[in-house]
């Protein structure tokens, strides 16, 4: 599981780098660290953007508002929700929605608290926030066509046979023989020409 965050971080860092020479954007400057320790003075910058997928979300926030700038804003985007709308919906298709609950929790070792994001916000030092939530998906707008349908299976699919799949049986979750039969549904899913899917994705802004 290390070797493939690893992996996947270095993959992110070099196409970001990619994208931006050729865009030929020359003022931007892209660096792994640990955002429980993030390698910046007090006050170095006057925004900030986090991705709430933490085991110790607080101790982040404090860490983010620490390196902001008085008069610093920051925004945070939640899409882990737990919950999610899936039609028409079975058995196996239920499972594999249960198994991305189960992944985070492992992750963060931690309920999912999405209703928090104002609460953090405030108890990290944030002055003043506001917050907002929508439906989406992990690829774009609620999946209501048989174009979005497929996509959110493609997408999926990918999951189970990568890294989610790989924790699922390690952990117990399920038998290899199970995730295919998800992975077998799923794509059944996408080709349903009544089929929906979308998930809440929340937002917070903070001010210092």
């Amino acid at each position: 599981m290390r070797s493939d965050r690893h992996r996947f971080r270095e993959d992110a860092l070099a196409q970001g780098r990619r994208l931006a020479r050729e865009r030929e954007i020359a003022n931007v400057a892209f660096q792994a660290a640990t955002v429980y320790q993030l390698p910046y003075a007090d006050g170095s910058f006057d925004a900030a953007f986090a991705c709430q997928h933490l085991a110790a979300p607080l101790a982040a926030l404090r860490e983010v508002r620490r390196v902001l700038k008085p008069g610093g804003v920051i925004g945070v985007a939640d899409g882990s929700s737990t919950i999610s709308f899936r039609y028409p919906t079975n058995p196996l298709l239920q499972a594999w929605d249960k198994l991305r609950g189960l992944e985070r929790e492992h992750n963060t070792g931690r309920p999912y608290e999405a209703l928090a994001l104002r609460a953090l916000l405030r108890e990290a030092g944030f002055a003043r926030t506001q917050a907002s939530g929508t439906l989406t998906t992990e690829t774009g707008p609620p999946a209501g066509s048989l174009e979005e349908t497929r996509r959110v299976a493609q997408n999926h699919v990918i999951l189970l046979r990568g890294v989610l799949g790989k924790l699922a049986v390690a952990q117990g979750w399920a038998t290899r023989e199970e995730l295919a039969q998800m992975a077998d549904a799923l794509i059944a899913w996408g080709e349903a020409s009544d089929a929906f899917y979308a998930r809440p994705a929340f937002t917070a802004i903070g001010w210092t």
